[in-house]
Formats: structure tokens, C-alpha cells, sequence
């Protein structure tokens, strides 16, 4: 893989990114227990907020970010995040505040993912572009274990608003060094946005899309969701969450196992997607019947099989892309795509823990369900591409006939 050092630093601070966007998973125990006006609703349209607010601002970052230099809009995007987490450190329990703090925030964060794609694909080669956009996909793997572990420990030690300023302490430094040290590209010449938008909303993006809106279902319900159903399973106080910060930082590591292997199986793409999707389905059926470590260890397992057609749907997939210019536009469409499943999950699952008196039996089930749909859909894509080629096929042999 060429272009080495532009990679890491692409990846770095794309890792960096998630001190914003998962701290608010392990503020949230703290703040219940804090904060007696705040419930599970409350911090359920808390969340829902900042991903409704990233969804909107996927559609328009990956437009707009496909116009200019990427790297200036990643670094923008960290100091953002950084500025909003400051904020949410005075927000005091208010439900008002927290909300507006992460609409705001989850705008900003917004404007990183899509540009890091981008950014990667105009400093790799053709022949690196596959590959490299899978590694890059532990970034964000790597980038939340070590922020959940991190400000798990800063929320045990000093409280819920170290879990927002020790997020911002990390968000401006990156995105300062960023600013100094990102590299001079060459940016092509713009196409028209019709075309562009013409480009983006083609069938095998918006299918793509509709599957990463059912798998981040899964996805950001686990970010989410299983600190506090780790935190209320083993009855822990506030100063034990390292404890739960120690398990969950396990999960995306996991992951990060998981899609270095699925990057080395010599197995069509697609096809290991269907795959690993079909055993994360398995594992999360089997999570209603587990307790304590054996929990976790289904935990590890499902995470194992997930990433993988995580990076397949928001990285691999938009890069092939390329040609069409419209890397940054495709990734922030199906990314967008893929927030609005994050904004429902943050309804529906206090809507099934309530319903069901307090069980999460529901939630694992339903995550096993969609896992099962999202791998449908692949396949369905994968199948229409055979159809495309063989036209494209035909088309060509027509012209050299004529």
C-alpha cells in the first residue's frame, strides 16, 4: 500500500472523530443516576438528536465535501465536534441543552467520514484503493474502543463532564495537526451537480443505503445500548464504570480482528459480506440466553462478524465509485442513509426494554432480524451486478460490430 504516511494520518483522525461520537454511550449511566429529571426517553432523543442531525449532514457534507480539498473539511469537522463537546461539559444535566449540544455536534462530526473515503481514494492507487478503504475501516473500530475505555475511566475519576471535555482535548489537537500537516493534492475538475446527484442516486447506492439504515440498527444499538444494559445487568454504580468501559472496549476490538480476516479471505467481497452478516444473526439470537463473561464473549463474536460488512457498505463500496466522481457523495449518501437506522434504533429500543418491563430479550432478536434483511439485500445488489456487466457487455460488443 502506497502513500503510507497520508493513510495514517488520514485514519488517526478519522479514530479521533469518535471521542465525540460515542462518549455520550458512557456519560449517559452517570447522568440517569445524576440527573433524576432526566429517563431513558430523555437520553433516547438525546441520542436520536445527534444521529438525526449526522444523517442530514452526511447528504450534505458528501456533496459538498466531493467540491473541495477533503483533508481541510476533515479537520474542520474535529475542531467543530471539539467546540460542541466543550459546551455539553456546562450543559449540566439540562435535557435542552444536551439536546441542542448534540445536534450541533452530530453536524460537525458529520463533515469526517466521507471526506476521509475521498481523501483516501485520491491518494491510493487503483490497484491500493480496495484494499487500503478496508483498513481504513478499523479506524473507527480502533477510534471507539479507545474512546470508551478512555472516558469511561474519566467519568469514574471526575464525573460525566470529563466524559465531554477529555472528548474536546482530543477532537482540537487532532484537528489542528491535521490543518499543519495534511498534504498538497491535486483536486479535478468539478461536474456538474445534476450529474453528480444523478450519479449518487443510482439503484446499486440507494439499495446499498437502505441496507448500512437496517444495519446500523445493529450497529449503533450496540454502541448505544450495551453499556447501560451492562451497567443495569450487573447492578454497577457510577464509579464501576471502568468495569463496564474495560468490557465494552473489547467489542469494536474485536471487530477490528474481525475485518483485518475478512480483508484477507480470498472470497468475493459480497459474498463474505452475506456471509459474516448470517453468523452475526446467529450470535445475536443466542445473546438472550447468556449471563455475565459468556455475555461478553457473544459480544466479541457478534462484533467479530460485524465490521466487516460495515466497511464493505460505507468504505469498499462507495470507492469503487472513483471514475464517476462521486466517492465523498455515494459515502455520505449510504452513510446518511445508514444514520437515519441509527435515530430509529434510539426510539425502539427503550420503546422494547420498556415494553417488555425492563427485558432486552426483544432487542437482541430484533438486531438478529435485520442482520438477516441487510444480507438479502446485499445479495440482491450483488446479483443485479452480474445483470449490469453483461449489459455493459453487450453495449460494448455493439459498438465494435458497428
Amino acid at each position: 500500500m502506497k502513500s503510507n504516511k497520508t493513510f495514517w494520518n488520514i485514519w488517526s483522525s478519522y479514530a479521533t472523530y469518535y471521542f465525540g461520537r460515542v462518549n455520550l454511550s458512557i456519560v449517559v449511566p452517570a447522568l440517569l443516576v445524576t440527573y433524576k429529571n432526566l429517563n431513558l426517553y430523555s437520553v433516547g432523543l438525546v441520542s436520536s438528536g445527534f444521529f438525526f442531525a449526522y444523517a442530514l449532514g452526511q447528504f450534505f457534507h458528501g456533496q459538498i465535501s466531493e467540491r473541495h480539498n477533503p483533508f481541510v473539511y476533515i479537520s474542520l469537522g474535529l475542531i467543530g465536534s471539539a467546540v460542541m463537546n466543550l459546551f455539553l461539559g456546562f450543559s449540566a444535566g439540562f435535557f435542552l441543552m444536551l439536546f441542542l449540544g448534540e445536534v450541533f455536534d452530530g453536524f460537525f462530526q458529520a463533515m469526517g467520514w466521507s471526506s476521509c473515503v475521498r481523501a483516501n481514494a485520491l491518494t491510493q492507487t487503483a490497484e491500493d484503493r480496495e484494499r487500503s478503504s478496508t483498513i481504513l475501516g478499523t479506524s473507527y473500530q480502533v477510534g471507539n474502543s479507545v474512546a470508551w475505555l478512555i472516558s469511561s475511566f474519566a467519568v469514574g475519576a471526575w464525573g460525566w463532564r470529563a466524559g465531554f471535555w477529555v472528548a474536546s482535548g482530543f477532537l482540537f489537537a487532532r484537528g489542528i495537526l491535521l490543518l499543519l500537516t495534511r498534504p498538497e493534492i491535486k483536486i479535478a475538475p468539478v461536474q456538474r451537480m445534476e450529474t453528480q446527484l444523478k450519479n449518487t442516486l443510482s439503484f446499486p447506492i440507494v439499495l446499498s443505503g437502505l441496507s448500512l439504515c437496517l444495519l446500523n440498527m445493529v450497529r449503533y444499538g450496540i454502541i448505544t445500548w450495551i453499556p447501560l444494559y451492562l451497567f443495569k445487568a450487573e447492578n454497577l454504580t457510577v464509579e464501576q464504570m471502568g468495569k463496564v468501559g474495560l468490557n465494552v472496549c473489547l467489542i469494536p476490538i474485536a471487530g477490528v480482528f474481525g475485518t483485518l480476516i475478512y480483508n484477507k479471505i480470498k472470497i468475493n467481497r459480497d459474498v463474505t459480506t452475506i456471509i459474516s452478516l448470517l453468523m452475526l444473526a446467529i450470535s445475536l439470537a443466542i445473546l438472550p440466553l447468556t449471563k455475565g463473561l459468556s455475555t461478553v464473549l457473544v459480544l466479541l463474536v457478534g462484533s467479530f462478524f460485524l465490521y466487516g460488512p460495515h466497511v464493505f457498505l460505507v468504505t469498499t463500496f462507495p470507492t469503487r465509485f472513483t471514475n464517476k466522481q462521486v466517492v465523498a457523495a455515494s459515502t455520505g449518501f449510504i452513510d446518511g442513509m445508514g444514520y437515519i437506522g441509527t435515530v430509529l434504533i434510539g426510539i425502539i429500543v427503550p420503546f422494547l426494554v420498556t415494553s417488555a418491563g425492563g427485558n432486552w430479550t426483544s432487542v437482541f432478536l430484533f438486531w438478529a432480524g435485520l442482520s438477516v434483511a441487510v444480507a438479502i439485500l446485499v445479495a440482491v445488489v450483488y446479483i443485479r451486478s452480474f445483470k449490469d456487466k453483461a449489459i455493459d457487455f453487450l453495449n460494448v460488443k455493439e459498438e465494435n460490430n458497428a
